[in-house]
């Protein structure tokens, strides 16, 4: 399928800063730099790509914690050894835990390390809402709006305040128009991963249909650079420990890979925190409704 991209220009204060734009003119003279950037949106107006002209990756964490289980299935186990790989490798990445993660004790220090070294922390949801099938909702608004204020309490409790978080990714990364403009009523961007990568799944167990192994994820993310590139994609990495799977089938546990891959190939890395710094700012910024193969 060809990519479809309609370009809309605006001015808008929650833009992300830090990449020129060169202005042009019949003047000898040195056109001043502007900044601006450009989003590539799905149809529901979610950002799957930050200026993909730039080559930037953002790396975005997201964790659950299942309570009907104690945490069995899905946790927020990985987070220690994220964290340790971000800061060996000095990078800094955008941290999307549900409310339900800030509820337990063993993450409390974690949760404040993400704060203390300067990674971006907003969550993904309070309790990991389904909010639609398709189409066809399976919550209401006022569902939706009473997890969101259980939500910002917990990040309000680690000392951040709104327009410090206020981009985020739905839970499940599964929304309808219905849900997106909910979420952006209550003063929510939204981001989800860049289509087609697949280290988001990581789980499956062996055995499980939809099982993919840690090495294949690794070699499809590759293949994907190879023939797409990676500007500015955002990438999703489970800190999560799913059960049945070994430590070196976690794609977590292959970060650093990750982290010097990428800068081999050139690429930096920004957080959401690079977003927020340029919501002071008016800056001009295009935006992209884009279908990718």
């Amino acid at each position: 399928m060809k990519t479809k991209i309609i370009l809309l220009l605006a001015a808008v204060l929650a833009v992300v800063a830090g990449f020129p734009c060169q202005a042009t003119g019949k003047h000898t003279k040195k056109a001043p730099k502007r900044a601006c950037i450009e989003l590539e949106n799905d149809q529901y107006g979610v950002t799957r790509r930050i200026n993909p002209k730039c080559k930037a990756v953002y790396l975005v964490f997201t964790a659950h914690y299942s309570t009907n289980d104690n945490g069995h299935f899905e946790n927020f186990d990985g987070i220690v050894p994220v964290l340790d790989v971000l800061k060996e490798k000095k990078v800094r990445g955008s941290f999307f835990p549900t409310g339900l993660c800030f509820d337990q004790p063993q993450y409390k220090a974690a949760i404040k390390r993400i704060v203390d070294e300067g990674h971006y922390l907003s969550a993904h949801s309070y309790g990991h809402l389904l909010m639609c099938d398709g189409e066809k909702s399976l919550v209401t608004r006022d569902s939706i709006d009473n997890d969101i204020k259980l939500m910002e309490k917990k990040l309000g409790e680690v000392g951040l305040k709104k327009s410090q978080y206020c981009w985020m990714i739905p839970p499940y990364e599964t929304y309808n128009q219905e849900n997106v403009d909910e979420l952006q009523r209550l003063g929510y961007h939204l981001i989800s991963p860049t289509p087609g990568i697949k280290t988001d799944m990581d789980w499956a167990a062996p055995g499980d249909k939809n099982y993919v192994s840690a090495h294949d994820i690794m070699q499809q993310l590759w293949d994907y650079e190879a023939k797409h590139g990676m500007n500015g994609v955002i990438l999703l990495v489970h800190a999560m420990n799913y059960p049945g799977r070994t430590q070196a089938d976690r794609v977590y546990d292959h970060l650093g890979e990750i982290i010097d891959g990428l800068r081999a190939r050139g690429y930096t890395f920004k957080t959401m925190n690079d977003v927020i710094a340029a919501s002071r700012k008016r800056l001009v910024f295009n935006t992209s409704i884009v279908e990718r193969p």
